[in-house]
Parts: C-alpha cells; sequence; structure tokens
C-alpha cells in the first residue's frame, strides 16, 4: 500500500470499531499521533486516555478478518471510482466542520469542492414545499449570487432540491450532504441534478459505499450540514423535521441561524416561526438580510481577531506553542520543537489538537501558521 491508502485504511478501520464513535476516534487520533498508532499503542498507555476501558481496548486489539475484508472492499471503491477522501488530521479537511467535536474522522466525495472558500451557506427546509418556499428559495438563491456563496444541502426533496437547482443555476458551488453511501443517488429522481453538481460543488458522505438511505442516518447527516456552514437557512419546517435538527445543530455549534417568517396557523411554517420565536435564528425576508447580517458585503469586518482567539479554550502549553508560532509567522514542526524544548511526538499530538480547533494550519513539509 501507498502512504494514502495506509492512511486511509486506517482511519475506515478505527471508523469501524464497536464502542468508538467519532468524538472518542478523534481522541484516540490526537494522543496518539495517527489512525495506524492507535492500532499499535499498547493496552496500558490506551487506558490512560480518558473515557478508554477495557471493552475498547479489547475491540482494538481483536479485530475481525470481516471488518478488515469491509475495509479493503471500501478501500478498493473509493480507488476505482476515483472518490476523494477527507480524513480529519488532513489539510484537505474542511476547516469549519474540523471545529465541530463531533466531526467525523472520514469523509468521502465526488466532484469538485473547494471547501476553505469565505462564505458558506447552508439552506435546508421542508421536503413538501409549497409554491412559497419554493419561489424564496429561488430568489434568496438569484440574491445571494452576488457574493458567491458556497451552497450547502441535503440533496432531499422539496427546499433542499430548490436550492441546489438555483444554486447550478447562479454558477454557483453547491454540496449535497448525502445520508447514505455514494453508490447510489437518494432520491433517484435527483440523479441529473447530482451530475450537474459535479462540476462545480459536489455530494459528500460520511458513509461507506454500501449504506443505503436508512432513516436514522439523515439527522446524524445534519450535523454535516450544519458544521459546514456559516449560517443555516431554513425557509420551510413543519412543527419537528431534519430542517429543524440542522439548526439546533447549528445553534450549538455557534453558527448563525436564520429562518423565514410564514403565516400564523400554516403548518408548513410552524417550525420557522417557533424558532423565532425562541430567539434561536434571526428572521429574515429576502437575501439581502442574509448579506447585511453576515456583513459579507464588508469582508473586513468579518476577520477575526487574531489575539482574542488564541487566548480561548487552549492551554497554558498550547498557548505557548501559539505565541511562538505567531513570532515566527510560520516555523516548522523541528524548529518549533527545539524552541520550545517538547519533543517532535509530544508537540505532533498538541499542534494535531490546535489544527482541530482551528487556531493553526499545517503547510507542506509540516510548516505550521496561525489561521
Amino acid at each position: 500500500m501507498s502512504e494514502e491508502q495506509t492512511l486511509i485504511y486506517h482511519t475506515l478501520l478505527l471508523s469501524q470499531i464497536p464502542l468508538i464513535g467519532d468524538i472518542t476516534a478523534r481522541k484516540l487520533i490526537m494522543e496518539c499521533g495517527s489512525a495506524e498508532a492507535v492500532f499499535k499503542e499498547k493496552k496500558q498507555k490506551l487506558l490512560r486516555i480518558d473515557g478508554i476501558g477495557d471493552s475498547v481496548v479489547n475491540n482494538l486489539q481483536h479485530i475481525s478478518s470481516a471488518v478488515h475484508e469491509k475495509v479493503q472492499q471500501e478501500l478498493d471503491f473509493i480507488q476505482k471510482h476515483g472518490l476523494n477522501t477527507y480524513i480529519i488530521t488532513e489539510d484537505n479537511y474542511p476547516k469549519r466542520l474540523k471545529h465541530c467535536v463531533d466531526a467525523p474522522i472520514i469523509l468521502f466525495g465526488k466532484g469538485n469542492m473547494e471547501w476553505n472558500v469565505p462564505k458558506v451557506l447552508a439552506v435546508v427546509g421542508t421536503r413538501k414545499a409549497s409554491s412559497y418556499g419554493i419561489t424564496f428559495t429561488k430568489q434568496l438563491m438569484e440574491g445571494l449570487a452576488s457574493v458567491d456563496v458556497m451552497l450547502v444541502s441535503g440533496l432531499a426533496y422539496g427546499i433542499d432540491t430548490i436550492a441546489h437547482e438555483s444554486a447550478v443555476h447562479h454558477n454557483l458551488q453547491t454540496v449535497g450532504v448525502l445520508g447514505h453511501g455514494l453508490q447510489m443517488i437518494y432520491p433517484a429522481s435527483n440523479r441529473k441534478l447530482a451530475g450537474r453538481m459535479l462540476k462545480k460543488g459536489g455530494l459528500l458522505t460520511e458513509y461507506m459505499h454500501e449504506i443505503g438511505p436508512d432513516a436514522v442516518n439523515f439527522p446524524s447527516r445534519n450535523r454535516i450540514i450544519a458544521g459546514l456552514s456559516d449560517a443555516v437557512i431554513v425557509v420551510e419546517a413543519r412543527k419537528e423535521g431534519g430542517a429543524l435538527i440542522t439548526a439546533d445543530l447549528a445553534f450549538s455549534y455557534d453558527r448563525d441561524v436564520f429562518a423565514v417568517p410564514g403565516r400564523v396557523g400554516d403548518a408548513a411554517s410552524e417550525g420557522c416561526n417557533n424558532l423565532i420565536k425562541q430567539n434561536k435564528a434571526a428572521l429574515i425576508t429576502s437575501a439581502k438580510d442574509v448579506i447585511d447580517l453576515m456583513r459579507w458585503d464588508d469582508n473586513q469586518s468579518k476577520k477575526k481577531n487574531r489575539q482574542e482567539k488564541l487566548f480561548f479554550d487552549v492551554s497554558e502549553e498550547e498557548k505557548n506553542i501559539l505565541e511562538h508560532i505567531q513570532q515566527q509567522d510560520m516555523i516548522d514542526i523541528d524548529s518549533l520543537s527545539a524552541k520550545i524544548n517538547i519533543p517532535v511526538s509530544r508537540l505532533s499530538v498538541l499542534l494535531l489538537s490546535l489544527e482541530c480547533k482551528c487556531y493553526i494550519e499545517c503547510l507542506p513539509g509540516k510548516r505550521y501558521k496561525l489561521v
């Protein structure tokens, strides 16, 4: 296997271990340095990791041949179909999503997706869209075309489909986050739309290729839609449904949430009206509202204050690393290790943690700079 194939293989393997979800898998990778290192680590050290017990260690050290075969089949599928993979430790992983604690450790993609663009917006809503919802979504995307947003949605019936179609029409990058593997497109009626999206944008999923569109997959899928975006717009939503799950997740990730109001008593707008009433979403009536609220007409006002970010949610050890990187503007791992007297093995773990928190960026040659 090549180095890249080995990385994908072990990350896939870690994702298939019972009792290990994305949060635990990420913790293991950060503590051990890589997915491959997790499987080589001694039991005693694994047990010292918070939340790791005998059952998890036993599962890591006793993997069935069936699991290995399943992972190899997935690797073969990826190579055969030329799919993109996005691994949590790699530079190509979407930076906005990497900041979310429950982000998948590996994603599969198809198309031409440029993740780290300045403006990313999710548009979601009911599968049974009304003429009001359809018209608003089209007008919204037409208005947002002027600021060149990237549109993320779920490729479902209704509002999702209209948003993707409108984005394609206005030559905007658009990504459909799927609740199934890339062996199929669901709903089948969106196959042609999905094909057009591949030219500028594409398809993304956390599910291996043979996984079908089971109902339990879609709420989990929604965290990716929320995590990829700067803001989420709910166009139409009933009292309960996937769009509200996405809005709640976005709210928990400290993303901006917007909702389109509807008539009192209209079932299709009850969810949106409740979001506004509960102060979980700001009311919008046009694309201009979104542009103004996000300050997308003034890019300078959206830039984060670097000093403010350095001192948020970091340990003293991490703070020391950040200060040295700031002084050098850009520095390689060996030089940094020598300056702060931390072994490269330990430093790699700390740098990965800071990268996952979106404080630093890893460049070719293991060089690092502040984001």
